[in-house]
């Protein structure tokens, strides 16, 4: 985007459509030959938008015109930030629209406007830093070495960058491991943990939670349940309703959870979500029994997320419900067991949006008996009864 910021000022509005096409084109990056042809057409097309606001915003060109340092802040920079948002406002929206055609679910305003809110401070950056290679690139600057005095630190940039990439997959590949660790103790429990990631990113992205809050919370979704790992075998295939002793070993997994993976830096602010998302929102849930906002956001999340997804999922004991009686049994639980912001944040995140309840394979259910879900509603209304509830356990909140 840096290049073809500059290569409007420099070659033009045609000459920055042939950057544009040419530099995705002949990227050294391994890529299919049709994404490096939607690539190439996209940067054309985006250079071309570039190029034109920037003439019709009253830029200067060719460069050589700019002779005066009023001439580049006036003529030169503030068209080419007009440019640079537009530039980036049209890529957004291609490839929202590309997405959209291609079975994404959706929106393509929608998808452009949170590409546009994650990425819109890197465009902006990247605008200024083309405005300083257009500068150092003018008659009496230094010419084509501008190109070493910008492109290099961003060089060092990306390869950092690509560093930190390497360290997010090696955080996916331990969060995998633990949910396929969980998957293959209790099969009722297959798929919960991506469906739960995808349920709270929706509600993370209705309340604006911001990139890496997002983040935290899908750390947590992912692995709220991980304690239950350590559950005995016959308290997940209990037969049949859910005894005292049950439920006293089920308020144990989420403090269980915590200390599984506590010690694990980048999980630190994701611990509370895991701990806290069976508590309710009257104060009788566990394993502390807080109650409204002294309940972590993420577990108030997670809380709601869990019983949505348990409820539109088939179970031994009952079928799975529609989406319309998951949400009224939610909306019904507002206030009680649920935080009502959360649960109005769900609604407003799937209005629009398909959701198809999970039917569990017969071979699934047979493993699992007629066991009761904990994550179901009116089981949990059960563990809110249990003489264990508002005792909070014997355990070490996450810093």
């Amino acid at each position: 985007m840096i290049i073809l910021a500059a290569g409007i000022v420099l070659v033009g509005p045609f000459g920055a459509t042939v950057v544009g096409t040419a530099s995705a084109l002949f990227a050294f990056a391994p890529e299919r030959l049709q994404v490096r042809l939607f690539n190439s057409v996209l940067g054309g097309v985006v250079g071309a938008v570039g190029g034109w606001t920037y003439l019709a915003a009253g830029g200067m060109f060719p460069l050589e015109r700019a002779e005066h340092a009023f001439d580049l802040v006036v003529h030169v920079g503030l068209p080419l930030m007009g440019a640079n948002v537009l530039m980036s406002i049209a890529n957004a929206l291609l490839l929202g629209g590309v997405i959209r055609l291609n079975g994404g679910q959706d929106a393509v305003l929608r998808f452009a406007l949170r590409m546009l809110a994650t990425s819109g401070p890197s465009y902006v950056g990247y605008g200024l830093i083309a405005f300083l290679f257009v500068v150092l690139w003018k008659p009496g600057g230094v010419g084509a070495f501008s190109a070493v005095l910008v492109l290099a630190p961003l060089f060092v940039a990306r390869w950092a960058l690509g560093q930190y990439g390497d360290e997010q997959r090696v955080h996916e590949r331990t969060i995998a491991a633990l949910v396929a660790a969980v998957e293959a103790n209790d099969p009722y429990t297959v798929g919960h943990s991506e469906r739960m990631a995808t349920l709270c990113g929706l509600v993370a992205e209705r309340l604006s939670l911001g990139f890496q809050r997002a983040d935290e919370l899908r750390f947590a979704a992912l692995l709220h349940d991980v304690g239950t790992i350590a559950l005995p075998w016959q308290t997940l295939r209990h037969s049949g309703p859910l005894t005292q002793h049950d439920l006293d070993e089920i308020q144990q997994h989420p403090a269980v959870g915590v200390a599984m993976v506590q010690e694990i830096e980048f999980l630190q602010e994701s611990c509370p979500g895991i701990l806290h998302h069976h508590e309710r929102f009257d104060g009788r849930g566990y394993p502390a029994g807080l109650a409204g906002e002294d309940i972590p956001e993420y577990a108030r999340i997670i809380a709601v997320a869990d019983a949505f997804d348990s409820m539109t999922t088939s179970r031994s004991y009952r079928p799975a419900m529609s989406v319309e009686q998951a949400l009224a049994e939610l909306r019904a639980r507002a206030g009680s067991q649920f935080d009502p912001r959360i649960v109005s944040a769900l609604e407003e995140a799937l209005r629009g949006r398909e959701w198809e309840p999970t039917v569990l394979s017969p071979a699934v259910l047979a493993t699992a008996g007629d066991a009761h879900d904990h994550d179901d509603p009116v089981v949990s209304d059960l563990v809110a009864s249990s003489p264990m509830t508002g005792h909070p356990l014997e355990h070490q909140d996450p810093a």
